[in-house]
């Protein structure tokens, strides 16, 4: 059981085989540990010693997230270092064919599941509707492997990411809300709100499966390399972002399972969840990520949060130099 604790102000403590959750002395919900697989907590919330104890022991993963989703850190252990493959990690970055490599690939599964959805989409608007724009994409898709250096990729990941999100505005047929583009820090709208909180907690599901690999996080491809910049991180999340988070928002949005009332807009116009409206969007995020998908490598079918630590070992993998080729996560059509 993944719990979320977003009422800000209470506590977390153990008591009698159960985490108790309080607020001002007043109990609010009691859960059996034995149940408890991951906890994310929202803000201000406190944890008794005892209860932090419970879950260093139990090696329980306790994420800790701004009030509106960002991550933070973790409660930590050092049980999931891997130093052969971390080493091999740092050699690989100063590899720039390797990087060059890597870069095509993640931007080419991106931009590929991008172009899968619009075509699926697609379907079921008029003829034409989002062609241009699914034709923009497959150009830059087709021009990823004659690009030199990393730079290029990053222009025509920009470009079809651009061509993405206009098709995307016009997917949303729901007239109480309207998506112009994407605004990433803050959002401006609704939709960017669901999208940022949707991409936030897939953050922290693949820092999760890189921890659990042992790869270290600020070593990416894609990227680039900055102080206090996950850039692996982010680079793995690309390929999930469209499969799992903008399909749900799309989802929800035009079978009017969201409304304005859900949404709360702050100074110079910042548009976040209201305490409602979060827990309604972590309620169906969790529903989503509970199915199960086929992986794409072995048609295996298993849960997402499985998938994510499949795709990180493979990642792991071809940086130990086991396999060749990298191939990011995509959609398998039964």
């Amino acid at each position: 059981m993944v719990i979320y604790i977003t009422q800000q102000g209470t506590v977390l403590s153990k008591k009698q085989g159960k985490l108790i959750v309080s607020k001002e002395g007043n109990i609010i919900s009691e859960i059996p540990l034995n149940k408890i697989d991951k906890v994310n907590l929202m803000g201000n919330i406190s944890l008794t010693t005892p209860i932090i104890n419970y879950f260093l022991n139990k090696k329980i993963e306790v994420i800790f997230m701004t009030q509106n989703g960002k991550y933070r850190g973790k409660l930590y252990t050092d049980d999931y270092k891997n130093v052969l493959l971390r080493l091999k990690q740092y050699e690989r970055s100063s590899d720039k064919q390797f990087k060059l490599k890597m870069a095509k690939a993640i931007v080419k599964g991106k931009l590929k599941n991008y172009y899968d959805f619009l075509i699926n989409k697609s379907k079921h608007l008029p003829k034409g509707q989002l062609g241009k724009e699914i034709a923009t994409i497959r150009v830059m898709i087709s021009k990823i492997e004659q690009a030199k250096d990393i730079d290029v990729v990053r222009g025509l990941e920009g470009v079809g990411t651009k061509s993405y999100f206009k098709a995307f505005s016009r997917l949303i047929k729901n007239q109480n809300f309207k998506f112009e583009k994407r605004t990433m820090n803050p959002p401006k709208d609704p939709i960017n709100a669901m999208l940022s909180f949707g991409y936030y907690l897939l953050y922290n599901e693949i820092m999760a499966a890189i921890n659990i690999v042992g790869l270290d996080p600020y070593f990416g491809n894609l990227h680039t390399v900055e102080v206090s910049k996950k850039s692996l991180l982010f680079d793995l999340v690309e390929e999930f972002r469209n499969i799992l988070i903008d399909s749900l928002v799309i989802n929800m949005i035009n079978r009017n399972e969201f409304n304005q009332s859900d949404f709360i807009k702050k100074e110079k116009n910042i548009v976040h969840f209201t305490e409602n409206g979060m827990k309604k969007f972590i309620s169906k995020y969790e529903k989503w990520l509970g199915r199960k998908m086929r992986y794409h490598l072995d048609g295996e079918t298993n849960y997402i949060r499985t998938i994510f630590q499949k795709q990180v070992r493979h990642y792991a993998r071809v940086v130990l130099g086991d396999e060749d080729k990298y191939i990011p996560f995509y959609r398998v059509i039964k």
